[in-house]
């Protein structure tokens, strides 16, 4: 027994009962807790290095001796949780919709001795595996060069960020990002109120774990969308923090998340998107990863989505480039008959591919969940490359690669299927993710994660996005876009309306307006004039031979003289350019286009109809219009005697544009209503004979 020579001071001691008696008991159980030492300890992972030994507490003893475990709080061993409080075996069959799905957690790699820092009797170990591209069908290699920090801050959210140079890491050549805390020991050789060395100040802390720096040639992923809306992407330690203990990302004494923060227990990061090739002359090899899912059916857009595919083709035409078609829902792919699988790619050009790839996209049908994870794996585990791949996906991914509930989107959905799309960016393909659909029109911070940071935007060309939001009326346009944009094109549209005279609003024109264009630099890909369609619309290809050509663009309405007649004129040309409104005015618009650019102008034409009358006056020896079957003309300059009753005629014709009513004829010779006329209104084009009779008199 320790003994402790300290004077006793006995006025201390002062009270009812037996101070003496009271003393000895708390003497002794100040001594038996010095003895005891620090309490509490957890094991490191099975897969470290490290000791999985805690050491134990600093004491006076010669030798530290191990913290022993707190007889209210079991030291926990290093082990892998399940994802959710549901607990499945990882090969038990799926469930059609159970609320959460087990997590199946990839292998954490065998690291090199002392990759992660051995705890000790006053410091504590937290470590977290950070992951790049995906390898396997469970695992991602490390990725090395990403900064993490620790914060303070409640159950509820991060606060302040610790300062000390202990307080951030950066994951090394293994993946592992590790913290030594220190100042967590228990406190030790303890008398009553006064301990030799007192508890750490960081004992038992629970911090936050928050990104704080991507490697060189990744970014960072701040936040995913879950069921749950929005959550920024980070995790706080358990509830033990303890001098010789090791806690790992992803185990019980360190849970990476729960309910729809359920993470596969490896920090994610992307990887940069590469950029297409520099070339304008070779064409393009193009994957298209299309979602099957039965949403996509159950908001009837089956037929849009083949559509706009088929459309894509279309544009790519020509240009010498190659398409592979790939599918996925809760599986990928989708199936393995014409209604699911994969088709290798085919040079569009080539014989009647073009047809094929149209027929087979016209062959597919949907049903199932969304799988992101393995719908973008397949691609990057096939052995062709890519130089773009577009991921086009009407919902948030519910699968991984063997998990998931297929009704819910956690973090390690995301989380596996960026490891996807980093294999695949590694290979040097260009993700474009295209969100289409009321199914991913919120936070794009998933479609951000998967592709790239630059979202598509009024003013950008398809080509400089990542990503792409619309709705499935303008999907069509958006692969259009891409695809032309990718190839060194610009696409130039233009739809005619026309406001009809007497109408009150304009309408889409039909056939019958012509137009000509003209462009300083690139090749027309049609001729220079063409002609509306019957949907109004005109459309010119401006190819260039560089992917950073420009060109001045001139676009002219040739009016006939038929629609002249008729009363048309230009009245106003609106154009966008990438969306972004440009400054243009009749009778010509002129633009400068570069390539990629997506061009769309409006051409308005209305119609002003502009009146017009002729009269034509002739005597008559008739005294009245009855007798003017069988009259005589009398000529102008001819005579008759004073007196004579004769009849005049009034040829009135509507020589103008317009209908005219309230039609009377005065004649200053005669009496204000002495013609009179069949009608008062008159079409355009039509005549009628109105006469008056009387007597004449000398001039």
């Amino acid at each position: 027994m320790t003994r402790f020579d300290m004077p006793v001071r006995r006025s201390q001691l002062r009270g009812t009962g037996r101070p003496a008696a009271r003393f000895a008991a708390l003497l002794l159980a100040t001594v038996l807790i010095g003895i005891a030492g620090p309490a509490g300890a957890f094991a490191v992972g099975e897969d470290s290095a490290t000791s999985d030994v805690p050491v134990g507490g600093a004491e006076e003893a010669p030798a530290p001796t191990p913290e022993a475990p707190d007889e209210t709080e079991p030291a926990p061993t290093e082990t892998t949780p399940e994802a959710t409080p549901e607990d499945a075996p990882e090969d038990a069959p799926e469930a059609d919709a159970p609320a959460e799905a087990p997590v199946k957690r990839a292998p954490n790699a065998r690291v090199a001795p002392l990759s992660v820092p051995a705890a000790t009797g006053t410091s504590a170990v937290i470590t977290v595996k950070v992951g790049g591209d995906r390898t396997s069908a469970a695992a991602a290699n490390e990725l090395a060069g990403v900064k993490l920090r620790l914060h303070d801050g409640n159950a509820s959210e991060p606060g302040a960020a610790r300062s000390e140079s202990w307080a951030s890491c950066t994951s090394d050549a293994q993946g592992d990002c590790s913290f030594t805390v220190p100042e967590t020991q228990a406190a030790s050789g303890c008398f009553m109120w006064w301990c030799t060395s007192p508890t750490g100040a960081n004992r038992d802390t629970q911090f936050w774990v928050v990104a704080e720096s991507a490697a060189s040639g990744w970014y960072l992923n701040p936040t995913l969308v879950t069921d749950g809306g929005a959550n920024a992407y980070q995790f706080r330690t358990g509830t033990q923090l303890r001098a010789g203990s090791t806690y790992r990302l992803g185990t019980s004494s360190f849970p990476s998340g729960s309910g729809n923060q359920t993470s596969g227990g490896t920090w994610q990061s992307s990887r940069n998107n590469p950029q297409l090739p520099i070339t304008c002359d070779s064409g393009l090899r193009v994957a298209l990863i299309l979602d099957l899912s039965g949403s996509v059916g159950n908001a009837g857009a089956t037929g849009t989505l083949k559509n706009a595919s088929k459309g894509m083709v279309d544009a790519l035409a020509g240009t010498g480039s190659s398409l592979a078609l790939y599918t996925f829902a809760s599986t990928a792919p989708r199936g393995s008959g014409a209604t699911g699988q994969n088709y290798a790619a085919m040079p569009i050009d080539s014989g009647t591919n073009r047809q094929t790839l149209k027929n087979r996209i016209d062959g597919y049908a949907t049903g199932g969940g969304t799988n992101w994870d393995q719908g973008i794996w397949q691609v990057a585990n096939d052995r062709a490359s890519y130089d773009l791949a577009i991921v086009v996906t009407d919902g948030q991914a519910t699968f991984f690669d063997g998990g998931g509930s297929g009704n819910a989107t956690r973090f390690v959905e995301t989380e596996r299927a960026i490891f996807s799309a980093n294999a695949l960016k590694a290979k040097g393909t260009r993700v474009l993710a295209v969100g289409v659909g009321t199914g991913i029109s919120g936070n794009p911070a998933n479609l951000r994660a998967v592709s790239g940071t630059s979202a598509f935007a009024a003013g950008t060309a398809a080509n400089r996005a990542d990503f792409f939001q619309a709705d499935w009326g303008q999907l069509a346009g958006v692969l259009s876009s891409v695809a032309k944009g990718a190839t060194c094109q610009a696409d130039i549209s233009i739809t005619t309306h026309t406001h009809a005279y007497g109408t009150k609003a304009p309408a889409i024109a039909g056939t019958g307006w012509e137009y000509r264009a003209t462009a300083t630099s690139g090749t027309l890909g049609a001729s220079g004039t063409q002609h509306t369609t019957s949907s109004g619309h005109v459309s010119y290809d401006l190819d260039f031979s560089s992917p950073t050509g420009t060109s001045t663009v001139r676009l002219t309405e040739v009016m006939s003289t038929a629609q002249q007649r008729d009363g048309w004129d230009l009245t106003k040309i609106t154009c966008t350019v990438n969306g972004e409104p440009v400054d243009v005015a009749p009778p010509t618009a002129k633009l400068e286009v570069a390539a990629g650019d997506q061009v769309d102008c409006t051409f308005l034409n209305t119609q002003t109809l502009k009146p017009g009358l002729t009269i034509e006056k002739r005597a008559w020896d008739t005294p009245s219009r009855a007798g003017l079957a069988n009259a005589q003309e009398l000529l102008d300059g001819g005579s008759v005697p004073s007196g004579t009753r004769v009849t005049w005629t009034y040829l009135v014709t509507n020589t103008g544009q317009t209908k005219l009513d309230g039609v009377t004829v005065v004649d200053d010779q005669l009496a204000r209503n002495a013609v009179s006329c069949p009608a008062t209104q008159l079409d355009v084009g039509a005549s009628m004979t109105c006469t008056a009779s009387g007597p004449v008199s000398a001039q």
